[in-house]
């Protein structure tokens, strides 16, 4: 730390102790994510991570068993695996992904995300325990009606 002439330190180089803006807090506080934590995880340890993972594979292969049959459609997951989870990613031969996610999104209020890794390009869909499988049946009908 430097000091003046007078021996006193300047205001410049004081180290400033102000510990709201650790990397926890950044902006402002969440206080609902943070009281939601707590039940998640009690809600988590109920219900089982086996059972868990089970509902997941459950909703993706269902939804993927419903779109099997749309023209060019591709499935870059493996499903037959017991390490399959909610996380699936797709493409349709000669459908421009990026449009797709748009319509999905803009007009069927769908929403996936856009991936292109290299020359893949593809969108992912990712249920989760608590959707229905009528819920799936809605993404499946926009699907089919975007890709029309």
């Amino acid at each position: 730390m430097r000091t003046k002439r007078n021996g006193s330190a300047s205001a410049q180089n004081t180290p400033r102790k102000n510990h709201s803006f650790d990397h926890w807090n950044l902006g402002t506080y969440n206080s609902a994510v943070q009281a939601g934590i707590a039940p998640a995880i009690q809600f988590h340890k109920a219900i089982g991570a086996e059972r868990m993972h089970a509902r997941l594979r459950e909703l993706t292969r269902y939804w993927v068993g419903l779109v099997q049959d749309i023209p060019g459609f591709r499935l870059h997951t493996p499903t037959d695996t017991d390490s399959l989870a909610a996380i699936s990613l797709f493409s349709i031969d000669s459908i421009d992904m990026q449009q797709l996610e748009r319509d999905l999104r803009e007009k069927h209020q769908v929403h996936v995300k856009y991936r292109k890794v290299e020359h893949v390009e593809d969108l992912r869909v990712s249920p989760h325990i608590y959707m229905l499988k009528r819920d799936l049946d809605a993404f499946v009908a926009a699907l089919r009606s975007a890709v029309e």
